[in-house]
């Protein structure tokens, strides 16, 4: 089950919101936190993508590596991220897109879910899922301005 991260409402169909997360060309330009992706798999975007990437998460760098779980265009986006300590641990995140049409652009709703071998005592589940929802706002925001900014730019038919 995923846990609620983060949402921001952009000014654009689902359609051209998700072709551009989809697009990994669009990444490090929209996101000043994304140090590094390598793509693992050749295109297109889809079920069984796999990357890995280095990203400034508060103060730290960290790296992990992603696969596409699940694809369903242009609603739908699941990935596993693979990150070391989380895997001595014996833990897996996943982390879900899912866009909705709202009035004349959309919602994009990101989600969370960490296993564990146990369950986590509250004060901890809450200091693991605090920081990534500061981090989805942040990252949602700037892809909403790096998407309206590219629609503005373009010319009116």
């Amino acid at each position: 089950m995923y846990k609620y991260l983060a949402s921001a409402w952009v000014a654009a169909p689902a359609e051209e919101v998700f072709a551009f997360y989809c697009n990994p060309a669009n990444w490090q330009p929209a996101l000043p936190s994304l140090l590094a992706v390598e793509m693992l798999t050749d295109p297109p975007f889809g079920l069984g993508t796999r990357w890995c990437q280095r990203r400034r998460f508060l103060w730290m760098a960290q790296d992990s590596a992603a696969e596409v779980v699940g694809y369903e265009p242009p609603r739908t986006l699941e990935c596993r991220i693979e990150v070391a300590k989380l895997a001595e641990m014996g833990g897996s995140l996943e982390v879900a897109h899912y866009m909705q049409e709202d009035g004349a652009g959309m919602r994009w709703i990101v989600g969370a879910s960490l296993t564990m071998p146990q369950p986590l005592p509250r004060l901890v589940e809450w200091t693991f899922y605090a920081p990534m929802r500061w981090s989805a706002r942040r990252d949602l925001a700037a892809f909403k301005r790096a998407i309206e900014r590219g629609r503005k730019a373009e010319p009116s038919s």
